[in-house]
Order: C-alpha cells, then structure tokens, then sequence
C-alpha cells in the first residue's frame, strides 16, 4: 500500500513537472507571437456606410490610419513607409490621419519626429490627406517635437478646424478635433464655418467626443482605443484597460448612434506595452456612399 502512494506521489510529480513545461512553452510561444509576428500583419478592413446625410454625392472611398506610434524597433521609418505603400494601393480618394504618430513606452529607442513624420508626405489621394494629433503626441516621454512636426509637414492638421473639399464631383467639409486629454476640444468653433446641410466628415482621436458631435454630421472617425490592443477569446478586449469613460461602447469597428455614424479604427502602432492579440493591427478603408 505504502508503495502504492510513492509511486502514485511520483507519478503526480512527472506530471506536473511537465505540465509546468508545457505552460512555460505556450506562454514563450505565445509571447514571441504577439509581440513579434501579429503587430507586423497588417490588414484592411473595409466599412461600406449609406447614409442621406451624402447629399446624393458619388461614392468617396475614405482610408484611415491612426496610432502609428513610431518607435524603434517595433515601428520603424521603413515600416511606416510600407504602411504608406500599403495605403496608397487602396487608391482612396481621401486618407485622415487620426493621432498617435509617437510611442512614448520605454521599450524601444525614439525617432526623431522629422523622420517619423516624413512618411506620410507620400500619401497619395486625389481628395487630400487631413490629420488631427493625438494624446500621445501631447505629452509623456518622447513626446517632444512632434506636434511642430505635423504642424511644418504638408499635410493640413486641423486643430478645431474645417477645410472644404472640392475635386472631380465631389464637394464636402472634413472637420478636425483638438485632442480630448490634452487640448481643447471645440465643435462648434470646428464647424462654424460650414453651411447647414453640407456633407461633413469629422475627425477626432479620441472616439469619447462622439457623444457631443450633432447629428448634422455625416461621419465621424477616430482610433485611441487600439480595439483594446490584447483581445482575449470569447470575451474580447478587457473594459479595465480601454482608454475610454464609456468603457466598450466606443472600442472599435461601426458605431450607430442617434442617427450618427462612427468608425474607430484599431490603429497600426502599439501602445503600452508592444504586444497585440487576436487584434492585428489595420488600415481602415471607408466607402462613403448616398442612400
């Protein structure tokens, strides 16, 4: 009998030593995946929106890239130009730049923001590119120099600001948002220039102001929650950790509220800590078209 529980003892032991193995080599597995194969596969994912507030206007086709968040090695100036080239086959008729051009984690080395910011002068698209700044790019470390960057490069950065839009058939306003966290955040001064009943596109990089945009908008867009970033099965991305007061209401895909549209984007960059999963990073590419 006394044997008996030895070898049982034993035998529990050798089991578990592996088992413990086993979990240490999943983890490993893991861990080398989400931080070096799922934050370099970039996807598209595609959002088709009918909507009256168009005003009969063909069909725009609207890319959207936020949360680049440059920092060596895991976002590069080669990666951002891939990311560009990437864009630029879509051929959207419109790209918008929503925020967090850079990382401000310690885990990586900080590039110079006229080098960060170069890349997107070779987006291409017949309507424009527009930008706005996120939270990122206002402040904690490595911060510094980026909002004079886009401020100096040839991309418009609308800061509670609306330019009209005018090219090949189209006529239209995109209206962009200071950031939430650190700016002053004004709709109304954004869109005071704008005619009642003209079709608007808004940018904002936190998705928490959509609360506030009136319904006269067509579309807003935004990105900051990076869809949580680390996704989990069954439950998706962990409430504590979105960067947002409204927790899940505003973390990613197509928003209908109140008769409002909102796409948030689940970025390109990493945020935190350099990890994603079941969350690849994408560009967003949005037809825009009349009911």
């Amino acid at each position: 009998m006394r044997q008996g529980r030895e070898i049982f003892v034993h035998f529990v032991q050798v089991t578990m030593k592996y088992v413990f193995a086993f979990l240490i080599l999943v983890f490993a597995i893991l861990g080398i995946y989400a931080s070096m194969v799922e934050p370099f596969q970039l996807r598209v994912t595609e959002y088709s929106i009918e909507t009256d507030k168009w005003k009969g206007q063909p069909d725009l086709r609207v890319a959207l890239v936020t949360d680049t968040h440059a920092i060596w090695p895991w976002m590069t100036v080669s990666h951002i130009d891939r990311i560009v080239t990437e864009v630029n086959a879509l051929k959207p008729d419109l790209i918008l730049l929503l925020g967090d051009y850079v990382a401000t984690h310690p885990f990586g080395i900080q590039i110079p923001p006229e080098e960060g910011v170069k890349p997107y002068e070779s987006l291409n698209a017949r309507c424009g590119v527009f930008s706005v700044l996120g939270n990122h790019d206002l402040h904690g470390n490595g911060s510094e120099g980026w909002p004079d960057a886009m401020r100096s490069s040839s991309i418009p950065l609308l800061e509670n600001q609306s330019e009209h839009v005018e090219c090949e058939g189209f006529s239209f306003y995109v209206s962009g948002l200071e950031d939430l966290w650190w700016q002053k955040p004004d709709i109304d001064k954004a869109l005071d220039s704008i005619p009642i009943g003209e079709p608007v596109i808004m940018m904002m990089h936190n998705p928490d102001l959509f609360v506030e945009i009136p319904s006269m908008v067509t579309l807003s867009v935004a990105g900051h929650t990076h869809a949580g970033q680390i996704r989990f099965p069954f439950i998706g991305a962990v409430e504590s950790v979105i960067p947002s007061r409204y927790g899940k209401r505003f973390v990613y895909g197509h928003i209908t509220e109140n008769n409002k549209d909102l796409i948030v984007s689940a970025g390109v960059g990493n945020t935190g800590i350099p990890l994603r999963f079941l969350n690849k990073p994408e560009v967003v590419l949005i037809t825009l078209s009349s009911e």
